[in-house]
């Protein structure tokens, strides 16, 4: 099948093998080797999922804008490294840099960026720095590019307007039998309402402005070095589209600083790792402090908020419905999943003034 998908595009020598690669549970994603002239070579083989990406062409032509542009700004620097700084699409042999199979899939290839690897989870501030560094860094490159150019891949991904209002109507309807099970956490869900208001009128109001950001800011969205543990470039861009920092910050803050995955009900032990959170600010900052504005430095915290707020959100919704969209492992996942989130808001919440002083000390 994949040597069939790769007879497709532009790839020199002879296939060799291919396995799964990565933690990601979106797209059908592998590893493949080739053989060049004796020299093992790898790319990443992609099968879009247009479950959540309804447009997979959208989600390929903004990546080519975006890679582009950091790979002129990288020339530009004199930078020597540059295959293993961004990654770069493969061209199928119609032109085009994506190719649609028999069953109507997409497929799109990329270089796979030698000499690194990921993790999945923090483990020392090191790496939750050198991550953080990556995404600023990503973020700066694209900081001169055309908005326009870049379209949604996903409609109302961080709109929390939009994710209370399914909320309520998934209350409302109560098609899993499941409401009175979860008063304690409706009612979180209702006492941060404020957080919704507030990101409204900062959005609406021009207040904090609109870039392309990644929207996905897991560190093992981050490819770091073998050697020296760097970070050395920034990947799976489907979900990059215009956006605010603030959701980015939010991102690393949610899904690093924890000591717990957010899949266990460890709920006492889900605590805001202030050290964490410092190296993060740290490295974010060392590349953004002079692009970023007042406004967006000084709600970098409150983003931390709303994106914790809403994942906490996404998961109750689904639970109450029935789990329709996240996978579970078994009936209560998705309940155990928004615990653990609120537990963690709770965290930051009770920290927040720590955590300002902190933004402060590295502007």
């Amino acid at each position: 099948m994949i040597n069939s998908i790769a007879d497709n595009f532009i790839i020199y020598g002879d296939y060799v093998r291919s396995k799964p690669f990565g933690s990601g549970h979106i797209n059908d994603t592998r590893l493949v080797t080739f053989n060049e002239d004796g020299r093992e070579v790898n790319y990443i083989f992609r099968k879009i999922n247009k479950n959540v990406f309804k447009n997979p062409e959208i989600v390929v032509s903004n990546t080519l804008l975006v890679t582009e542009h950091i790979r002129t700004k990288l020339e530009q620097q004199n930078e020597n490294d540059i295959l293993r700084k961004v990654v770069a699409l493969i061209q199928a042999k119609d032109g085009k840099y994506f190719y649609v199979d028999e069953n109507d899939g997409y497929w799109s290839v990329l270089r796979f960026i030698e000499d690194s690897y990921t993790v999945d989870f923090v483990e020392t501030t090191e790496q939750a720095y050198q991550a953080a560094k990556a995404f600023g860094e990503f973020t700066k490159q694209l900081s001169d590019i055309d908005v326009s150019g870049i379209k949604e891949t996903i409609p109302n991904y961080h709109n929390l307007k939009s994710r209370l209002k399914t909320f309520d109507d998934a209350v409302q309807i109560d098609a899993a039998k499941r409401v009175n099970r979860v008063t304690k956490e409706i009612n979180a869900v209702d006492k941060n309402r404020n957080l919704q208001e507030e990101i409204a009128i900062l959005l609406n109001n021009g207040i904090i402005p609109i870039r392309i950001v990644h929207n996905d800011t897991k560190i093992n969205n981050v490819m770091l070095d073998d050697k020296t543990g760097k970070g050395l470039a920034v990947i799976d861009l489907d979900t990059v589209m215009p956006g605010t920092v603030l959701f980015d910050f939010g991102d690393m803050i949610r899904s690093s600083t924890s000591p717990v995955e957010e899949d266990k009900a460890d709920y006492e032990e889900v605590k805001m790792r202030i050290n964490i959170f410092e190296a993060i600010v740290q490295g974010y900052l060392s590349e953004l402090k002079d692009v970023l504005t007042k406004s967006e430095i000084e709600n970098l915290v409150y983003g931390a908020e709303v994106i914790v707020y809403e994942q906490a959100v996404r998961f109750l919704t689904d639970y109450i419905l029935g789990d329709v969209y996240y996978g579970i492992a078994y009936e209560d996942h998705n309940l155990v999943r928004a615990k653990n989130q609120f537990a963690l808001l709770d965290s930051i919440q009770e920290q927040k003034e720590e955590m300002e002083k902190i933004v402060k000390k590295y502007i």
